[in-house]
């Protein structure tokens, strides 16, 4: 499994290593969508669950934006185009039906 977490600063202990590390593999294999943007942070929503959780900016796709569906896989999360695509083309066709239904 390739992990991208490097203990670069000397002052990081173990425990703060093996916690990231750890929160890593929990989200193996998990889809997320991105709900927004927090200061360091992306506000991210577990597709399956709906749970929220907070992923550092730095551990993502430089080409993420609101609304981007990442998945976790082999400890890196990467951009699924294909899902985000799909998903903004549902939102398009809810939000044209809504106005077609108004008129």
């Amino acid at each position: 499994m390739d992990l991208e977490i490097s203990n670069t600063e000397k002052n990081i202990s173990n425990s703060y290593f093996s916690e990231k590390l750890n929160n890593l593999l929990d989200l193996e294999n998990k889809v997320f969508s991105i709900d927004r943007f927090e200061s360091e942070f992306a506000v991210c929503e577990n597709r399956e669950t709906g749970e929220m959780i907070n992923i550092e900016k730095i551990l993502l796709p430089k080409d993420i934006k609101e609304g981007s569906i990442i998945k976790c896989k082999n400890g890196k999360f990467i951009l699924d185009n294909e899902k985000t695509s799909k998903k903004q083309t549902e939102i398009k066709n809810m939000v044209n039906n809504l106005f077609k239904k108004n008129n």
